[in-house]
């Protein structure tokens, strides 16, 4: 079976504007409004958005949901000042390399630590 795994940014918008105040909160909202999870997409929620979270690299818990000490992403602090687009590009170019890096160095650093395969 063909699958995929994606990082997306999901947002609660209940409340966003005054007049969703008056609606009530979804019943599947196990968490309280402003708190989006997976059960989100399940149910198909008409307060949540999402959008891509391109050049992220995250540790996801047993729902596949990302505490927000759990991950990082390319941009702010990490681009060049002056933005220079070429540079940018190379940037994201080192970035990509260095995260797939640190997740093959995560798994054989874990197998290593617990004997899971003869090292």
């Amino acid at each position: 079976m063909p699958f995929t795994h994606l990082i997306v940014e999901l947002h609660c918008l209940y409340t966003i504007d005054e007049q969703e105040q008056v609606n009530p909160v979804p019943p599947f909202c196990k968490n309280g409004v402003r708190k989006p999870g997976y059960h989100c997409l399940a149910e198909k929620c008409k307060y949540s958005g999402h959008a891509p979270a391109p050049l992220e690299i995250a540790y996801s818990d047993k729902l596949g949901e990302v505490d927000s000490d759990a991950w990082i992403g390319y941009g702010g602090d990490m681009e060049p000042d002056p933005y220079n687009s070429k540079m940018v590009t190379e940037l994201k170019e080192s970035w990509k390399s260095l995260c797939k890096k640190k997740v093959n160095e995560a798994y054989e650093d874990y197998m290593t630590q617990h004997k899971l395969h003869g090292d």
